[in-house]
């Protein structure tokens, strides 16, 4: 275990509040795809995106890790349900999406971190390039684009509306909300 590594896993944990196998290979996911990128410092090189296809403990680990945020939008969540992210430039579009591809379970009552430490990143991850075209509204900044919705009159920003029989709409209108007004 590199000292890198060890320090990673340290904020990871404080960050999401206990170390498990998510952390884990959160970190060792993250750090590779830094790597594929040639980002060793994450704060010194702020010209990269990670899509996250998970909302678990894979996500905390790699915001963790690579020091990016929501509210900065250089993380975006796409809800896929799958433990990958993919890594992306910003200046060129193209990155590596990585999956998790180990087929192996930690026995209960082992050391987790000593447990997947045995296993190689090769082992652990498919990794594949992949390009992503980056549309302005996308990108961190401004909003470069705002609407308002014609049936519940809120903002809508970064062209996140939808046009519906001729309508401007938000998504929850246009689509359903996850919620329900009482």
């Amino acid at each position: 275990m590199t000292e890198q590594f060890q320090s990673d896993l340290k904020k990871a944990t404080l960050f999401h509040g206990h170390a498990c196998t998510g952390i884990i290979l959160g970190v060792r996911m993250a750090r590779a795809g830094l790597s594929y990128l040639g980002i060793n410092d994450p704060e010194e090189n702020r010209d990269f995106i990670v899509y996250l296809e998970i909302d678990r403990c894979l996500a905390d680990a790699i915001q963790s890790v690579t020091g990016l945020s929501f509210g900065k939008r250089r993380l975006k969540a796409m809800g896929y349900g799958k433990m990958a992210a993919s890594f992306i430039d910003m200046n060129t579009g193209k990155g590596v999406r990585i999956v998790m591809n180990a087929k192996q379970e930690a026995p209960e009552k082992t050391d987790q971190v000593q447990f997947w430490d045995q296993f190689p990143d090769e082992q652990l991850f498919q990794m594949e390039p992949v390009m992503v075209d980056l549309k302005p509204e996308d990108l961190p900044g401004p909003p470069v684009r705002t609407a308002v919705c014609e049936l519940c009159h809120e903002k809508i920003m970064d062209g996140k509306d939808i046009v519906k029989d001729g309508q401007i709409l938000c998504k929850a209108c246009a689509e359903g909300a996850y919620y329900r007004k009482i």
